[in-house]
C-alpha cells in the first residue's frame, strides 16, 4: 500500500563492477517502481545511486472521493463563439501574402 492505494512494485538492482568506471569498489544502483492498477498510474518511484544520491517521486494526499460537480460546469458568463469565418479569412490573407513574396 502506498498512501492507502494498492500498488504492485518492482525493484531492480544494477551493479557496476569494481574498476569498470574508475571505481575501486562495486557500485550498486537500486530502483523501485510502484504502480497502482486502480489508479492506472505510477504512485511512487525511488532511485538510489551512490553517485547522485536518492531520488523519490511519490503521490501524496491521494483522495478517492468524487470531485466537486462545479469543476465540470462552465461559468455562468461563459459563451461560445464561432470564429471559424474570421480564422478562414486570416488564413486566406496569410496565404495570399506568402504568394506575393
Amino acid at each position: 500500500m502506498i498512501e492507502g492505494v494498492r500498488a504492485d512494485g518492482t525493484r531492480t538492482t544494477i551493479t557496476i563492477p569494481a574498476n569498470a568506471i574508475g571505481n575501486d569498489l562495486p557500485i550498486e544502483i537500486v530502483s523501485e517502481r510502484w504502480y497502482s492498477p486502480d489508479l492506472q498510474t505510477v504512485v511512487m518511484t525511488k532511485r538510489n545511486d551512490p553517485r547522485m544520491g536518492e531520488t523519490v517521486y511519490r503521490f501524496t494526499n491521494v483522495s478517492r472521493n468524487e470531485p466537486a460537480r462545479s469543476l465540470f460546469e462552465a461559468p455562468a458568463d461563459y459563451t461560445v463563439t464561432d470564429d471559424s469565418a474570421d480564422f478562414k479569412r486570416a488564413m486566406e490573407k496569410a496565404a495570399k501574402e506568402k504568394i506575393k513574396e
